[in-house]
């Protein structure tokens, strides 16, 4: 049993690492508002094309 308690150990402080160092909260409150604003984006290219060529 006592060579179970390095391998928790190591593996809480990986866990630990990967908590703090590679969390990405922030990224992902961001990625809908800039997948959005693409969106947005193409739609009035698309639009602005329409408009420029095809109905003239």
């Amino acid at each position: 049993m006592l060579f179970l308690i390095p391998i928790f150990v190591i593996i809480a402080i990986i866990l630990a690492i990967d908590f703090f160092y590679f969390s990405d909260t922030t990224l992902s409150e961001e990625a809908p508002n800039k997948e959005l604003s693409q969106k947005i984006e193409e739609q009035n290219a698309t639009q602005n094309y329409l408009n420029r060529y095809i109905k003239k």
